[in-house]
């Protein structure tokens, strides 16, 4: 995997690629910018996974999340705006991934703003609107949940798929099964899906 990096208004600092690697976020390569000098890192994969780009290893919550693959990929963002703001080309694993998290994230700005209703009910004692309200998160936290497995399972042609099933149902036997049952071959012996497969059998051990 190569990577281009462009961050418009960085003349000079150090750029980290990082992965998570036994449940630690560890460096795999840097580069030490100066000048405006053309980014580049690079790292040898077998198959698709997240990486993130930071430019402070004390600082996670700046980082830039993306899923690499063998190839070429292109990363364009600026300083002010790192990991809000930014492009990536190159990578038909991180186009999926972007499709679903635009997704996921529509679903926490409407949650966040039944809390916030929740709240303010609450504080003016309007019980039964916050029965009402909490009604509603349930709802959509049921929606998200479809959404996320049907994801998974329409999408079973990408490396985003066994990940979602991690993430989110890593403790149900059926869902897991279902998902790990719509994966093509490709997809089963990567990374994600060897440890989607793992997962399973640690619920069939127990």
């Amino acid at each position: 995997m190569n990577i281009n990096l462009s961050i418009d208004g960085f003349k000079k600092g150090k750029v980290y690629l990082q992965k998570i690697q036994d449940s630690a976020l560890v460096n795999i390569d840097s580069v030490f910018v100066q000048n405006g000098d053309i980014i580049k890192l690079k790292h040898k994969i077998s198959s698709p996974e997240i990486f993130y780009i930071n430019l402070d290893i004390s600082n996670s919550e700046k980082r830039i999340e993306f899923f690499g693959e063998k190839g070429d990929i292109l990363i364009k963002t600026n300083l002010k705006k790192f990991n809000s703001e930014f492009e990536i080309t190159g990578s038909f694993n991180d186009s999926v991934y972007r499709n679903y998290l635009k997704i996921i994230k529509q679903f926490n700005y409407n949650r966040l703003d039944l809390i916030k209703q929740s709240i303010n009910k609450s504080q003016k004692k309007e019980l039964d609107s916050v029965i009402v309200i909490e009604e509603k998160i349930e709802n959509l936290n049921k929606r998200q949940y479809l959404y996320s497995l049907n994801f998974a399972v329409t999408n079973s042609n990408s490396h985003v798929s066994p990940l979602i099933a991690l993430n989110e149902f890593s403790k149900n036997k059926v869902l897991l099964d279902t998902i790990i049952k719509s994966l093509n071959k490709e997809i089963l012996i990567s990374k994600y899906g060897k440890r989607l497969k793992a997962t399973l059998n640690k619920i069939d051990d127990l």
